[in-house]
């Protein structure tokens, strides 16, 4: 089913036209006390003006060598007692996106709430990030 030009910029107004990716490894012992974390930043974000913000959890560790398909899990070297977290943030635009940021590195509670993801992730590991631009197609 195709979609109109109006679902299109309606879809546009919800989820902008600029996305942050954050992935992260957590050990499995860790998942309810990030899980919290996650919530209380995520509430902070919105409060500065972060148009949406998902939060999904890796589901299938397969890799399909038969396609050259190599699972996430295997790029970031996650083990059996990991978690595999991506996020996305969505914003208007890179303005947007930098306002938000901006606000949220002058909040103190949003430094601490950094902080304590960083100890929950995997020892040695770091989040990775990517900013993406809407393609139109």
């Amino acid at each position: 089913m195709a979609m109109n030009k109006s679902d299109a910029t309606e879809m546009e107004k919800e989820t902008g036209s600029q996305i942050q990716l954050i992935v992260g490894r957590v050990p499995k012992k860790n998942h309810d006390a990030a899980l919290q974390i996650y919530k209380q930043s995520s509430d902070l974000f919105r409060k500065y003006g972060l148009l949406r913000s998902k939060l999904f959890q890796l589901n299938n560790t397969k890799t399909y060598d038969d396609m050259d398909l190599t699972n996430i899990a295997n790029t970031v070297s996650a083990s059996q007692d990991e978690e595999v977290w991506v996020e996305l943030q969505y914003y208007r635009d890179r303005k947007h996106l930098d306002e938000v940021r901006a606000k949220c590195g002058d909040d103190e509670n949003m430094g601490r709430l950094y902080k304590q993801s960083l100890d929950l992730l995997t020892p040695g590991s770091s989040f990775i990030f990517g900013e993406f631009d809407r393609l139109s197609v």
